[in-house]
């Protein structure tokens, strides 16, 4: 007898197949874990930006009180049960704050302006919905002008790619996201005069 090599076992094809599904299911599961993990902490910023929006809204408060007085920001700022309330936004990195409704809405002002710019709606992201607190309303004996802002987001989102030159607010299309599918947030503010 000749000699023989020992004979090696090697794997079959059944067995191959079955380790490339094993490794395809194994790596579409920890991709799918890290796209979650990657929205939680997106979420997580976004609320985190709001809670810090309250020194913004704060200074366009005191902003607005020193153009109108607070006998004028009371008067434009609605009670609670009001349908209306004053409105406030910000872009998603949360740096200013500017009151986008009214004749004179400093968010509405070219966005080139070198003074005070104003803040493109496709970067609208939050919205502060300002009102009178219902327990506390204004009397101007009293000294203060008790507010609540209630933030919610995203308000906009980009609906196509943005205009480098652009100048005015409303030049890039955006979309409005509905009041139902947005986080929110309470603050709570006192004004003096």
């Amino acid at each position: 007898m000749k000699g023989r090599l020992p004979r090696t076992r090697a794997f079959t094809l059944v067995e191959v197949i079955v380790a490339v599904g094993v490794f395809a299911v194994a790596v579409t599961a920890a991709l799918g874990l890290l796209s979650s993990q990657s929205r939680r902490a997106s979420d997580l910023d976004d609320a985190q930006t709001a809670a810090r929006l309250g020194t913004g809204i704060q200074q366009e408060l005191e902003r607005l009180k020193t153009a109108i007085g607070i006998e004028g920001l009371a008067a434009v700022i609605p009670p609670a049960e009001s349908d209306a309330p004053m409105q406030l936004a910000a872009p998603r990195d949360g740096h200013r704050v500017l009151r986008c409704d009214g004749a004179a809405a400093a968010a509405d002002r070219p966005l080139n302006d070198g003074l005070l710019p104003g803040i493109a709606w496709r970067d609208r992201f939050f919205l502060a919905e300002i009102s009178q607190q219902l327990d506390l309303p204004f009397a101007a004996a009293a000294g203060y002008l008790a507010v609540t802002a209630r933030i919610s987001w995203p308000h906009r989102l980009p609906a196509g790619p943005a205009t480098q030159a652009a100048v005015s607010p409303d030049a890039d299309p955006s979309q409005m996201v509905p009041a139902a599918q947005r986080d929110t947030l309470t603050l709570n503010f006192v004004l003096r005069p």
